[in-house]
């Protein structure tokens, strides 16, 4: 802890105040700002501006039991321009017992669910920005459960993350092998996870790929969260690329002309690349 936060210039006071999920959110939001400005420049109007206004908050336990499995999960609000992420220290044995057992995939430790949350900060926040820029471009999903707007959000998401471990800013946050480290233990999770789909949800993941989202998932689907939450790991990780100029596709495919409703003009031309693993 230490050795971390004397290696980003934060000062003990600070430390105090802000978790070091707070801290490393903010940075990683510092480099989507400046790699998504580079992508968007000409797609979105006055987007250098815009996304310099977002910023993160911490998620607060409401107490309420059904929303546990939406508290222990990184969201987005466009209106907003905020990311809020979950701070495992102020919510409840709860949140804590559900990341457990639904996302530690065999390596159930109070230990690795903290470290496996913090990970969370730097892929996460990747994917939520995206949602953020969505609500930029007045980009409309009519789906009950959004299922465009997630897949969007998420095929270029470890893609990001990868181009912004480059960036010579943010050193002190991605040493060496560390963003692989990310990718590596992530990946390997969605992996395992869509391990466990039959052969129905696999066939709904491939038809929602597929049609670049435009045909959801089952509403049985959508509405577990643990499973469509798979659907977007799988896809980032089926799409993760390390070229600058693929990145550079996606992103101009998922918003250059195209505004308003998602579901009017059909996208095409992407592959599946290289797998990160």
């Amino acid at each position: 802890f230490v050795v971390l936060h004397n290696s980003i210039g934060v000062d003990s006071n600070v430390v105090v105040r802000l978790t070091l999920g707070m801290i490393f959110t903010r940075r990683v939001l510092e480099g989507c700002r400046r790699k998504l400005e580079e992508l968007l420049q000409g797609s979105i109007k006055d987007i250098s501006k815009v996304l310099q206004e977002i910023k993160v908050n911490s998620i607060q336990g409401s107490g309420a039991d059904f929303m546990v499995q939406y508290e222990v999960g990184f969201m987005a609000s466009s209106a907003e321009k905020t990311i809020s992420y979950p701070n495992i220290d102020k919510l409840g044995e709860a949140h804590v017992k559900f990341i457990m057992e639904n996302y530690q995939l065999g390596r159930k430790s109070q230990g690795r669910t903290r470290r496996d949350v913090f990970f969370w900060c730097f892929d996460r926040t990747c994917h939520e920005i995206t949602h953020i820029v969505q609500g930029l471009a007045e980009q409309k999903d009519k789906n009950a459960y959004s299922m465009s707007a997630e897949h969007d959000a998420s095929i270029g998401a470890y893609s990001l993350l990868w181009a912004i471990s480059k960036d010579p800013k943010l050193k002190a946050i991605f040493p060496p092998g560390f963003a692989s480290e990310v990718l590596l233990k992530t990946v390997a999770d969605d992996l395992q996870s869509s391990s466990k789909w039959d052969e129905k949800v696999e066939k709904e993941y491939t038809t929602w790929v597929d049609s670049f989202g435009c045909e959801a998932p089952s509403n049985k689907t959508c509405e577990d969260n643990v499973l469509a939450s798979s659907f977007c790991g799988r896809l980032s990780s089926d799409y993760f690329t390390k070229d600058d100029k693929e990145l550079a596709k996606i992103f101009s495919l998922l918003f250059k002309d195209r505004t308003g409703d998602v579901y009017a003009k059909k996208v095409s031309g992407l592959r599946r690349y290289s797998p990160c693993w």
